[in-house]
């Protein structure tokens, strides 16, 4: 009697055993599906300069319902001009042939559902019907949404946008699916704030050439032997299409009375890494004549030598007044220096702020005028005070232009700074400060620690999990034997109590083991410190 009910025993746990093997792999095929399409938008992203914000968002809800099996679904972010959430989404087939374009499928009830993830930042799912209704919702089609799926992509705690998903094949939305979803609408938002970063970088880029392109002057880049490689389309008014300029050197349409004065210039600015404040010189039209004109120039820095060299050169023909010239100047400077985002501040050789923009004095919580007059000494922590002095030192020991990025604790925060700072010289070419421009990278920083720290978690989990349900599987076979033996003692002595002492601790490391799971499904624990870990596990 007692082997048959053994055999029946050893029976169960070898069909247990099998089923939870063949759960563990159809665990891991979904863990590798989901891993391969996270991986496979990221190649998209980044092998495609140009995708723009709706292919992402149509890549990821395809991924998102082939991978929960999902009929229906979308995927939305929130433009940050207009506020409105932009979506691109995904229908089964006999909808896509009832329908001309891409639309979002949700009707306004729908709306009102994923309208409070945004509003709570917070996933939402339903595999019921409110009582009285037919259903969640219908699109525009008639699908019926009765069970649906909405969950927020978040960066940190800004809402970027988000991803629902609609009418499962096969039953209800279970903690696989939605856990899936969840890596789906993380990528989605690291992405996200990627490409948004870039779009508001390329439209600020858009702004500047069109502010070139509205400029009375001519703007030009050329290389340091005086080719050009961008002429602004100012050229025009002088007889010149802007793309048969490219390519030409600049000293072909210097007079020849200046020519050798232009050479020489341009010489000395590649061996010193400077331009002259202000050069005059006659530049020839296409037509005929010669025009009077005035520039200022830069140089482009790459790699500790002088690049490009880059021109504003106005037509001074008109014979305006130096007066009328000098205010103007004056005005767009200050326009740009007030307006600007980027940190800007110019120091004399005391290390004192004699001019600084409102976002300068924004990370020192000041007032501009406040701020006037102080040193670094006294408005900066000492040890971050000393490091912006010893820079600023060597600027004026040296008389190079100095380009380097600092993270920094400020009286506002914490940064990440792109800083470059170079020397300010009076007419006669002596230093008398340092011009310095700072530009606030720390989003850029932050988005980039978030997608080396998903992808470390992701690699985390593959390692642990495979692990902790092998260890799973030893206790199971274990306490199997153990009960086995168990049933066939009929005395109470020590092999009785052995043998409960064995299930016993078999019991508490299938605990460890299952705490050990959580671990490995949130490789970033909520508890900071190594005692704090250990007494998770027990």
């Amino acid at each position: 009697m007692n082997k048959s009910i053994n055999k029946r025993q050893a029976e169960k746990i070898t069909i247990s055993a099998r089923l939870s093997r063949e759960k563990h792999g159809a665990d891991m095929n979904r863990e590798r599906d989901a891993s391969t399409a996270v991986n496979g938008l990221e190649e998209l992203f980044l092998t495609n300069p140009g995708i723009s914000l709706d292919a992402i968002s149509k890549a990821v809800v395809d991924e998102a319902c082939r991978l929960t099996g999902s009929r229906a679904g979308f995927a939305g972010y929130t433009d940050p001009f207009t506020g409105r959430l932009m979506a691109a989404a995904r229908t089964d087939k006999t909808q896509k042939k009832r329908r001309g374009k891409t639309e979002p499928f949700v009707s306004p009830e729908f709306n009102k559902l994923w309208a409070r993830v945004l509003k709570g930042k917070k996933p939402l799912l339903s595999n019921s019907v409110p009582p009285g209704r037919g259903a969640a919702g219908h699109s525009r089609d008639g699908i019926k949404t009765g069970k649906f799926l909405v969950l927020p992509a978040l960066s940190g705690r800004k809402q970027l946008g988000l991803l629902a998903l609609a009418n499962p094949r096969g039953g209800d939305y279970s903690a696989t699916q939605l856990k899936t979803a969840r890596q789906m609408a993380r990528a989605y938002a690291i992405i996200l704030k990627r490409k948004l970063a870039e779009d508001l970088q390329r439209r600020e880029h858009e702004s500047i050439l069109a502010i070139i392109a509205s400029s009375q002057d001519i703007i030009y880049s050329a290389d340091m032997e005086g080719k050009i490689v961008y002429a602004s389309p100012k050229v025009a008014a002088y007889g010149y299409r802007p793309k048969e300029l490219i390519g030409r050197s600049i000293f072909e349409l210097v007079h020849p009375g200046d020519r050798d004065f232009a050479v020489k210039a341009l010489a000395k600015a590649r061996k010193t890494g400077r331009t002259l404040p202000m050069i005059s010189y006659r530049l020839r039209k296409k037509d005929k004549g010669y025009f009077f004109m005035e520039q200022k120039s830069g140089i482009i820095m790459s790699g500790g030598v002088p690049a490009l060299i880059t021109g504003v050169a106005r037509d001074v023909g008109k014979k305006l007044s130096a007066a009328a010239l000098l205010k103007e100047n004056e005005a767009i400077l200050r326009s740009i220096f007030e307006t600007s985002k980027d940190a800007i501040f110019i120091k004399d050789l005391s290390g004192r702020y004699i001019k600084l923009n409102k976002a300068c004095a924004d990370v020192f919580l000041l007032k501009p005028e406040a701020a006037l007059g102080k040193t670094d000494a006294d408005i900066l922590p000492p040890k971050v005070a000393q490091e912006v002095v010893k820079d600023d030192l060597e600027v004026v020991r040296t008389g190079k232009t100095i380009t380097r990025t600092y993270d920094r604790t400020l009286p506002s925060g914490k940064y990440y700074f792109s800083t470059v700072k170079t020397p300010l010289r009076d007419a006669g070419g002596k230093i008398t400060g340092v011009l310095g421009v700072a530009r606030d990278i720390t989003n850029v920083k932050k988005a980039e620690a978030e997608l080396a720290e998903f992808r470390a978690a992701e690699a985390m989990s593959e390692v642990a999990r495979p692990l902790a349900h092998d260890i799973n599987n030893a206790l199971a076979v274990i306490n199997g034997h153990a009960t086995l033996i168990d049933d066939d003692i009929n005395d109470s002595g020590q092999i009785k109590t052995g043998i409960a002492q064995i299930l016993n601790a078999v019991k508490w490391a299938a605990e460890l083991t299952s705490r050990f799971q959580y671990f490995a499904r949130n490789p970033k624990p909520r508890c900071g410190t190594a005692k704090e870990i250990k007494a998770a596990l027990g």
